[in-house]
């Protein structure tokens, strides 16, 4: 359903496109101080779009990168602070083993007196 509404919403742009170049279609002329253009009114919006759409992508990966290094980053430093947790967890639960065998043996030795 979602990509029905998404053709849609195509097919309805375009035709705002379409009727928005063929009420702008008279021909302008643009002085780019060293020359002078002249061309259709909608060529020169289409172009204006697209370089402003190429700025904003070019600038917006720029910010994506750096987003992927921190986050690279803050993976490397999360599992290195995990990896230091697990390590005192590690000498814990050999001390408690060590506990919980001293306990079996003194059971066991109360075990063997009372058989006595």
């Amino acid at each position: 359903m979602k990509k029905q509404w998404t053709m849609v919403g195509a097919i309805v742009l375009l035709l705002i496109a379409v009727l928005f170049s063929w009420m702008n279609s008279q021909a302008v002329t643009v002085n780019f101080g060293f020359t002078k253009v002249t061309m259709p009114l909608v060529v020169i919006l289409v172009i204006s779009i697209l370089i402003g759409a190429l700025i904003v992508v070019l600038l917006s990966t720029s910010a994506n990168w750096k987003q992927k290094r921190e986050i690279k980053s803050l993976k490397k430093q999360l599992a290195a602070n995990k990896a230091m947790k697990r390590q005192p967890e590690n000498e814990n639960s050999e001390v408690d083993l060590q506990e919980e065998a001293q306990k079996e043996d003194s059971t066991n030795q109360n075990l063997k007196q009372h058989e006595e």
